[in-house]
């Protein structure tokens, strides 16, 4: 069985240290470059089958330039057999633009399955797994988009793999919300989304100096393709959130009232825990009544009720 792993590199914010309001407040340090961790998970159930069959083979199915070597190198030292980059023409610099590499410029969720569906296709990939959705942009289409136009079945978000007995049928284990799970038979070739729960394994240092040293395949694709039915045209963070400090207690002194500003104006509750017989903490919440003007002295439960 060959299996293709779709690996997106984006591009994470974790962080704003900027003061420019042009660059909504992010600087260069504040963004990292990762591997998107759905697709980390779904790598790691494509090495579980091929640990159980050492005739299955693992291919990483990433477009654009390599942006985060180091998470493309850890994923390929975990177990994969093979990298292939995709140079689409989408993704080619226009004139007076810069030429560094974004992980959002990218084509819309419909090219971007196209071009993935014509690698699958010219890769013969038995069984294509990617993640549930993207860490930037979440947007979740491309696995079904992908299923469609490959004519494939296609199970979402899930969580566990197995190979059944049968050859050529997958049991897929996925959630139905509210702690429910799914088990799925589905035959093969298919298309995959998964969820997170599974972490990536943790490569091996002879896998690791392996990956250093091995060249990842080209495949271009420079031919003109559809014109995008959704186009990406800003893309900015949210605004913070100011956190709502309720007034101090003016009946306290002033020293009380900055104390009450440095510590958000938190009010400690006061409470007592009864103890006891059960005919002592009776007269216990009798008492805490009383004292609280929610029954009149001398007034017993029976008197409140009527």
């Amino acid at each position: 069985m060959h299996i293709i792993v779709c690996t997106k590199q984006i591009r994470h914010t974790y962080t704003r240290t900027g003061r420019s309001p042009e660059s909504h407040f992010i600087n260069a340090e504040d963004s990292v470059y990762r591997i998107n961790p759905h697709d980390e998970a779904a790598l790691e159930l494509a090495l579980r089958l091929k640990d159980k069959d050492n005739q299955t083979t693992v291919s990483l199915l990433t477009m654009g330039p390599l942006i985060a070597p180091e998470g493309i190198l850890r994923c390929l030292a975990a177990g994969a057999d093979d990298l292939i980059q995709i140079n689409a023409a989408e993704q080619v610099p226009q004139e007076g633009e810069t030429s560094e590499p974004d992980p959002l410029d990218q084509p819309d969720p419909r090219i971007k399955s196209k071009i993935l569906a014509r690698a699958v296709t010219e890769l013969d990939g038995d069984l294509v797994l990617c993640g549930k959705a993207s860490l930037d942009k979440g947007n979740g289409q491309v696995g079904a988009l992908m299923a469609m136009l490959l004519d494939r079945p296609f199970v979402s978000a899930i969580s566990d793999l197995a190979c059944s007995e049968t050859e050529g049928v997958l049991q897929v284990q996925r959630s139905a919300g509210r702690g429910v799970r799914e088990i799925i038979q589905c035959p093969t070739p298919a298309v995959l989304s998964v969820d997170l729960g599974t972490n990536l394994r943790f490569p091996t240092f002879s896998r690791r100096q392996w990956a250093e040293g091995h060249k990842p395949r080209q495949l271009n694709y420079n031919e003109d393709s559809d014109t995008p039915k959704a186009i990406f045209t800003r893309r900015f963070q949210p605004r913070p959130r100011p956190k709502i400090v309720p007034p101090p207690d003016s009946r306290l002194s002033a020293y009380e009232r900055v104390m009450q500003l440095l510590t958000g104006s938190t009010v400690e509750k006061k409470g007592e825990i009864l103890t006891g017989t059960t005919e002592s903490q009776v007269k216990g919440i009798i008492t805490f009544l009383e004292t609280n003007g929610f029954l009149e002295s001398g007034q017993g439960p029976d008197d409140a009720e009527q």
